[in-house]
């Protein structure tokens, strides 16, 4: 994301490594999202966003419940993410429209969607509050919002290691400091009710890796990502990380090492219909 409408530039950025890491993401989290809208109860013909799709987001799950005769659009404001986006949606033959667009003014009518759903958006915004009200604005009354958010609280490993406590640390610090957070999964079903949202309802999911498993190494992929912030606040020199990254790699290469992953919340209700 580009800094724009107080959102904050996007800490993850728009590198080859964060644009594979969004890819893996969308691959590894499709199950958890399918039992989700088994749950909803997504319907054929109906029309759906993912807002801050990335690089493709939910839009194959969205496309295979949808079909041809409802409406799959993708949004993000990052046009190459979006480049991504389109050639994988060309490549799978998926009947997504792409709108690059700021999720707090997306620009589109209101009670457009049957459906509105974000993943891992409102962890890398300054204003979740301002994007959350965007996508109550486009659902029409009656409508779905589905929000899957993270929470750092079960981000852990086995055996443990000083060098995951270290970067975690650092990780979720550097999201305070951008005015971000790493735990706000654990208010989204509060942040829904306070809308308007109503019969709200909430479900924790969690992930358990083994060596060889690309969310294995989650920990060190984020923490190179956001390295120059780590490195800027002055609490670990470029040696130090690099100390603790290559310490924390061979750790989790171990046999029988695993870790956990943040806590994948998931919250949905449905807007007003009076």
């Amino acid at each position: 994301m580009a800094e724009d409408s107080g959102t904050g530039s996007y800490l993850l950025g728009d590198s080859p490594a964060e644009i594979r890491h969004l890819a893996a993401q969308a691959e590894v989290y499709s199950d958890v999202t399918v039992e989700l809208f088994d749950l909803i109860g997504v319907e054929p013909g109906s029309a759906a966003i993912d807002v801050g799709c990335g690089v493709m987001g939910v839009l194959d799950e969205l496309c295979a419940r949808i079909g041809e005769g409802g409406t799959v659009v993708g949004l993000d404001r990052e046009p190459r993410l979006l480049e991504f986006g389109r050639q994988l949606a060309e490549e799978r033959h998926l009947p997504v429209e792409f709108v690059e667009a700021d999720a707090t003014a997306t620009g589109l009518s209101d009670g457009t969607f049957d459906f509105v759903h974000a993943r891992s958006l409102l962890m890398n915004v300054q204003n979740p509050l301002e994007i959350l009200a965007e996508m109550a604005r486009i659902a029409r009354p009656g409508g779905v919002l589905a929000v899957q958010e993270p929470d750092a609280a079960s981000w852990t490993c086995d055996p443990p290691h000083p060098a995951w406590e270290i970067l975690r640390g650092e990780i979720v610090s550097a999201y305070r400091r951008t005015g971000k957070d790493l735990n706000i999964g654990r208010r989204i079903g509060r942040m829904l009710r306070e809308l308007g949202v109503e019969s709200v309802q909430m479900r924790p999911t969690l992930r358990i890796t083994h060596p060889g498993e690309y969310f294995h190494t989650f920990l060190l992929t984020i923490a190179n990502l956001v390295r120059e912030v780590i490195i800027g606040s002055g609490e670990l020199t470029g040696d130090e990380f690099a100390v603790y990254a290559q310490s924390l790699s061979t750790h989790l290469r171990e046999p029988g090492t695993i870790t956990c992953q943040p806590i994948m919340w998931q919250a949905f209700g449905r807007m007003p219909t009076g």
